[in-house]
């Protein structure tokens, strides 16, 4: 059941230049949310109607934080938010991660924005756990994951930290025992990832981005193409209502 009602603003900060990470207060969110799942963020200027869609990063108790990067009027307005500072959410919204069995070997891969999504996911699983984290250029909030004590391993593409290439040339060039890999980022990396997966017959799930206005379901604007196994063909499914994690086997990439 997802919630609209006032968040108050309790941490905020620029990470890395251009990324902010905010911690909302708003138990009547944080209570029922799980690892995956999304928040609609309301830009405070009531002239931005349509609100954005933030996925989790953390939950505790009482609050939820989110990461995200300021790449238009409306994330640029949130990154002026000051702390005691009310803003208007609506969540938990979509489905998130189903947690494997105890005793699983479990890979996480993040790459850029997909990072931030893993990390409640991370304080969840049980068994080993590795990370794999990608960037461009700087890295960012790897230390979070090493504190919960998690093998991490860091490619950069410009080969400034860490693995000089992709998160799937590490991913390659790494001897992993894998019971199942989750995964979180560019559509690209997912597909890639997930090919990879089929090719190793390791199952995986991956959280889609994709553009949405309500977050609800209704104006079907976030619809990916999922094929499941024993079906003819494929059939347009929801991000936001059905997602955004979904079983990488079952996304037609190239469609």
């Amino acid at each position: 059941m997802s919630t609209y009602c006032t968040a108050t603003v309790i941490n905020h900060e620029e990470i890395i230049p251009g990324v902010w990470k905010m911690e909302l207060a708003v138990p009547e969110i944080a209570k029922t949310a799980r690892p995956g799942q999304f928040i609609q963020l309301y830009p405070p200027d009531e002239r931005n109607l349509l609100a954005r869609p933030i996925s989790l990063s953390s939950i505790s108790k009482e609050s939820v934080t989110v990461v995200y990067r300021v790449v238009g009027q409306g994330t640029k307005q949130f990154s002026c938010l000051q702390v005691d500072d009310m803003v208007r959410v609506m969540g938990p919204l979509g489905n998130g991660f189903t947690l494997p069995d105890a005793g699983e070997q479990n890979v996480i891969v993040g790459g850029g924005l997909g990072i931030p999504p893993l990390l409640e996911l991370a304080k969840r699983l049980h068994g080993n756990t590795v990370a794999l984290l990608g960037y461009r250029e700087d890295p960012f909030m790897e230390e979070e994951f090493q504190r919960l004590g998690l093998e991490v391993h860091i490619a950069s593409q410009s080969g400034n930290y860490g693995f000089h290439g992709t998160v799937l040339d590490l991913l390659e060039n790494l001897t992993l025992p894998a019971g199942q890999i989750f995964a979180c980022g560019p559509r690209r990396m997912l597909q890639s990832v997930s090919m990879w997966a089929k090719g190793h017959d390791v199952p995986i799930q991956v959280s889609l981005e994709e553009r949405m206005a309500c977050g609800l379901g209704a104006c079907l604007g976030c619809g990916v193409k999922i094929q499941k196994p024993g079906e003819q063909d494929w059939r347009y499914l929801r991000v936001c209502k059905e997602g955004p994690v979904f079983s990488g086997e079952e996304v037609v990439w190239n469609g």
